[in-house]
C-alpha cells in the first residue's frame, strides 16, 4: 500500500551535501604562538606567527567558545586586511591554533 506524503527520498540522512559555505577554506589545525591583549575579562589577539611568518590582526571578526569535555575554546575570526583566518585558544593547555584559511 503507497502512502501519500512520503518520499523516501526526502530523508534528511540519505544526502549530505557539502557545506557550500566552507568552498576555498583551507583546513590547517597548526600550532601557533599569538600576542594578545587581556582586558576586561576578554581576549584580544593582536597578532601571531605561524612558521616564521608573522601576521597583524587587523580585525576581530567574530568571536564564539565551545566546550569539549572538560575544555573551552575560544576561536576567533580575524583578518589581516587582505586575508581572513580562523586561530583559536585552548584555556586548559593555553595553547593556540591556526584551524583555517578562509
Amino acid at each position: 500500500m503507497h502512502q501519500s506524503g512520503f518520499s523516501p527520498k526526502a530523508r534528511w540522512d540519505m544526502h549530505i551535501p557539502e557545506d557550500s559555505d566552507s568552498a576555498g577554506e583551507e583546513f590547517l589545525n597548526q600550532r601557533i604562538d599569538c600576542l594578545v591583549l587581556f582586558k576586561s575579562g576578554k581576549i584580544y589577539p593582536q597578532r601571531f606567527t605561524c612558521h616564521n611568518k608573522e601576521y597583524e590582526i587587523k580585525t576581530i571578526n567574530y568571536n564564539w567558545q565551545e566546550r569539549r569535555g572538560q575544555e573551552v575554546i575560544n576561536f576567533f575570526s580575524v583578518s589581516t586586511g587582505t586575508d581572513a583566518y580562523q586561530i583559536s585558544f585552548n584555556n586548559t593547555s593555553f595553547g593556540w591554533r591556526l584551524d583555517k584559511v578562509l
